[in-house]
């Protein structure tokens, strides 16, 4: 059986949407995450690399020293996944954890030169991932789509803050 078949044409609309153009592009940012989550997982699950080993390299890339709570605070991780992951990393020699010299009890971690090499080795994937998805779309394609998720987002967000209930007070 041919996958990717199976991934272009979208799922049907229930039959009671109110408003079926809303439906279609709810569904259609769905797709996007569908698809976009397992093209990273396929992008950066291979042998050498799990996603989860390449979001802590990016990570630390950018906060060398990080403590592991703040790892996996920031990734949205539990602290044994994230122990689970940087141990990975240690023993691939990507990274190396050190107690911190105030706090004997925080653990920092930092890359190591394989550790660099390996994070730009997957910022470059990822760079070739980007252009070859939002890169085909027009500047001016590119400025709508981020102005309407821009627009969602922070609506989803006020959502969120006034205890997720909608514009006439229904519950999220």
């Amino acid at each position: 059986m041919n996958h990717c078949a199976n991934l272009s044409g979208p799922p049907p609309l229930p039959p009671d949407a109110t408003d079926p153009v809303a439906a279609r592009a709810f569904q259609a940012l769905g797709r996007i995450f569908h698809l976009h989550r397992q093209a990273m997982q396929k992008l950066f699950t291979t042998e050498e690399a799990h996603h989860g080993e390449v979001f802590c390299l990016r990570l630390l890339s950018r906060n060398d020293g990080m403590s592991q709570r703040d790892l996996a605070d920031t990734l949205h991780l539990s602290r044994p996944r994230v122990t689970s992951i940087l141990q990975g990393l240690e023993k691939a020699g990507a990274v190396r954890r050190e107690a911190d010299s105030a706090d004997q009890r925080i653990t920092r971690v930092f890359l190591t030169d394989e550790g660099r090499r390996q994070e730009m080795q997957h910022r470059e994937e990822f760079e070739s991932y980007l252009e070859t998805t939002f890169g085909t779309l027009s500047d001016k394609d590119k400025e709508d789509l981020t102005r309407i998720l821009d627009q969602v987002s922070g609506r989803i967000a006020e959502l969120l803050c006034a205890g997720t209930k909608d514009h006439e007070g229904r519950g999220m």
